[in-house]
């Protein structure tokens, strides 16, 4: 089950790859709380993140769309 933060970032990087920065201005989040979200949603396969920032995968893509329901 995904948190209504993890639902946002979840949406923000599936309309593009967006580095933590990016991230924590577009959800207003505090930086370590941020990272926690990512890192949960990396260990759970729906995001990857690299040099070039956060981006969705295919699995992610797929949990969005489950909630979008």
């Amino acid at each position: 089950m995904l948190s209504g933060n993890m639902l946002k970032v979840l949406q923000l990087v599936s309309e593009k790859t967006m580095n933590l920065n990016d991230l924590r201005k577009a959800t207003r989040l505090p930086e370590r709380m941020l990272k926690g979200i990512v890192d949960a949603l990396s260990e759970k396969g729906y995001v990857e993140s690299g040099e070039g920032g956060v981006s969705i995968t295919d699995k992610g893509k797929e949990a969005l769309k489950k909630t979008q329901l």
